[in-house]
């Protein structure tokens, strides 16, 4: 977010707005809610037709860093989205809320998919196992293919953004960690490690699960969730699991998800919270018995993932918002320092769209109108 932010205001400006990036440690350090080797990218989210807007123009903006870059930043594999058979008592679906069951949820996604023209297929069972036949059990009922939908290579997209902002004449301070942000009528006072001070006419913060060390944002609004990630290393027939053969899929019911085979390893993971966190400094590495119960998970509907081994694991976290929606606002009156966070899980892909709104919004001082939901006095109503 931080970097798009950048990105998208020197563009604006044609350079002739001098921004500042500060970053605590390196651009896609190893302990950042960024990095990983893929994210998923999909069109699907229930009827929210502005998130598929800004979907949309998230593809063009990672399209655009893909040709500067001259790299194959977004994969467009497609995302199968898998209905299970629901039982009582089965746990409610994350991916499905706030509809109570996947099939509702299904229908009011792929209506609107319809109403603004994207491509996507409906598989029964028989379709299902014709065309992707990795897929195999009694309980799935339906899969919709949100065909334009994919991956994006994460690290490397970062690697490609952080030297785009250079080229741009981004000034990038990395290893110097913001301790405090204030703000008066005339600008901001930024106070770095080590007492070295900075001002600015605006300060964007996208500091994600760290947003609370600046920002005294209430904890019953932004909470921190352990989210592990599982990397298997590729069955003996592996060529079912390349990228070609098998999409990027979500099992709504489970909430349970999986790439194809991308730099030597499957990942899979499941979307469910492990813990709740009050800081992310706190993420502890996976138990054996976890990560043995996601691949169960996982193989209850690709089997021939069962047998398969474990080539490294990492502990992520998500910023979860209280209603699962993003926070992008201002924080004082005069808008002078505007922030983002409570991207729940679903934050990467719309960064260049969130970036381009918070670097507008910091430059005029005046709110898009497309952020106008997303205000942190929603929860106080």
């Amino acid at each position: 977010m931080g970097l798009w932010t950048a990105l998208a205001i020197t563009r604006q400006s044609q350079g002739r707005t001098k921004v500042r990036l500060f970053e605590a440690r390196q651009v896609g350090h190893a302990g950042a809610a960024s990095a990983d080797v893929t994210r998923v990218f999909r069109h699907l989210h229930g009827p929210d037709e502005q998130t598929i807007r800004w979907t949309l123009e998230a593809g063009r903006g990672w399209e655009y860093l893909g040709n500067a870059a001259n790299q194959h930043l977004l994969h467009r594999t497609g995302v199968l989205f898998l209905r299970h058979r629901e039982r009582p008592g089965d746990t409610p679906s994350l991916h499905a809320q706030p509809f109570t069951t996947t099939r509702e949820w299904m229908e009011a996604s792929v209506e609107a998919l319809e109403a603004l023209d994207i491509p996507y297929k409906r598989l029964d069972k028989k379709d299902l196992a014709r065309a992707y036949p990795q897929f195999r059990s009694a309980d799935i009922e339906e899969a919709v293919l949100d065909t334009r939908a994919g991956f994006l290579e994460a690290a490397e997209s970062l690697k490609a953004l952080l030297a785009l902002c250079k080229q741009a004449g981004v000034e990038c301070h990395e290893a110097e960690r913001v301790k405090a942000v204030r703000s008066n009528n005339e600008g901001c006072a930024i106070e770095v490690d080590g007492g070295r001070g900075y001002t600015a006419q605006a300060v964007v913060i996208t500091a994600n699960g760290w947003t609370a060390d600046l920002l005294p944002v209430p904890s019953n609004i932004l909470t921190i969730t352990e989210q592990p990630l599982v990397y298997l290393s590729p069955p003996s027939n592996f060529s079912p699991f390349a990228e070609g053969r098998l999409p990027v899929f979500i099992s709504l019911n489970t909430d349970c998800y999986g790439f194809p085979i991308h730099q030597d390893v499957i990942k899979v993971a499941d979307d469910r919270p492990l813990r709740t966190l009050t800081h992310p400094d706190q993420r502890q590495p996976a138990s054996d018995k976890y990560v043995q119960s996601v691949l169960e998970r996982v193989a209850g509907f690709v089997p021939d993932l069962k047998n398969t081994s474990v080539a490294r694991t990492h502990v992520c976290f998500y910023d979860r918002s209280r209603d699962g929606q993003f926070i992008l606002d201002a924080w004082d009156t005069d808008s002078r320092i505007v922030f983002g966070c409570g991207f729940s899980g679903r934050g990467f892909k719309f960064a260049p769209v969130v970036g381009e709104r918070l670097g507008r919004f910091a430059v005029t001082g005046e709110r898009p109108e497309d952020l106008a939901p997303f205000q942190l006095g929603r929860f106080e109503a």
